[in-house]
């Protein structure tokens, strides 16, 4: 029995290994195109883009929403005016033009074109007009249809899936954005230069949803908290930095300095006060919404319902 299954796990892998050189040559790069190419609309499958890409935003661009466009290709006169909407079934896949308005002055030699973001997916014609207004549109090939603008990198032909990075001169990032095929979707972190955070919010394919959370930027020291003896700092904050400085020497101000020093700071008993505390649900304003001043007194609590503001409260700071 043993003999039988080693005999089969060797069959197995020798089938393996030569789907790999007839399928991708035996290059690891064409299998990892492939991969990327099955795995880019997906947040959970490892080694998707999402979960490995990590990407300057010096070359991140957005495309427009889709839209469609008509030509009139008559030498003398051009039609225009003429505007359709989508119809869309529930995973957005166009399966309907609707003419809303005809236009005027059409001829009959006029080409219709989907513009924006993967535009060249779809295939659309005849177009069919009657005294110069369209009257209907057909689609040969159809696709995915893109409400709203998506993220690119460089050059690629498809929406990006992985997180965009900005950065200080320092290393320091300033913002990290998580982006499934070209919406934000995951959580777009901001720091300022010391890597204090300024806010993080969460993003479900391009809606706020999940908690957003902003603090202010001003270290809150322990009430407690005392120089040590033969010292004189003058907040626990200083003290860490100085200690930083010690220990990193030259390499003051960089990612790994700062994050040293916030982490250090928490450890101690110090933090960071939040500002804004705000609840979504796809869009829409759902659950507590608080807002608080630097000493972490609360300055309001509203509460939401789906977009609708159910309960409303102000507190006076100076009580």
């Amino acid at each position: 029995m043993k003999k039988i299954l080693t005999a089969l796990s060797a069959l197995v892998l020798v089938t393996a290994g030569l789907a790999f050189m007839i399928l991708f040559e035996g290059k690891f790069i064409n299998f990892e195109t492939w991969w990327d190419k099955q795995t880019r609309n997906s947040d959970s499958i490892p080694f998707s883009p999402y979960n490995k890409y990590i990407k300057s935003s010096s070359l991140l661009h957005f495309k427009e929403a889709n839209s469609v466009k008509f030509i009139d290709r008559h030498l003398f006169w051009k039609g225009s005016g003429a505007i359709a909407k989508p119809e869309l079934t529930k995973d957005n896949r166009l399966v309907k033009l609707v003419m809303t308005y005809g236009g005027y002055g059409y001829s009959k030699q006029v080409k219709a074109i989907i513009t924006g973001s993967g535009g060249q997916n779809f295939e659309l014609g005849p177009v069919i007009t009657k005294n110069g207004e369209i009257k209907s549109v057909g689609i040969i090939k159809t696709s995915l249809w893109n409400s709203t603008p998506l993220a690119y990198h460089g050059e690629d032909s498809f929406p990006f899936s992985g997180t965009m990075v900005t950065k200080f001169k320092t290393g320091q990032i300033i913002e990290e954005i998580k982006y499934l095929s070209g919406k934000k979707h995951g959580t777009q972190n901001r720091f300022n230069h010391k890597g204090i955070g300024v806010y993080s919010k969460e993003y479900v394919h391009g809606k706020k949803h999940g908690t957003h959370i902003f603090w202010f930027e001003q270290p809150i020291d322990p009430d407690n908290y005392q120089s040590p003896e033969g010292t004189q700092y003058s907040s626990l904050w200083m003290e860490i930095n100085e200690k930083a400085k010690q220990k990193y020497k030259g390499a003051i101000g960089t990612p790994e300095f700062n994050e040293w020093v916030v982490s250090k700071y928490r450890l101690k008993g110090g933090d960071f006060t939040v500002r804004l505390l705000e609840h979504w649900h796809y869009n829409q304003k759902h659950g507590l919404f608080e807002g608080f001043d630097k000493l972490g007194n609360k300055t309001f609590k509203d509460e939401f319902k789906y977009g609708l503001r159910t309960k409303h409260r102000t507190f006076d700071k100076t009580k």
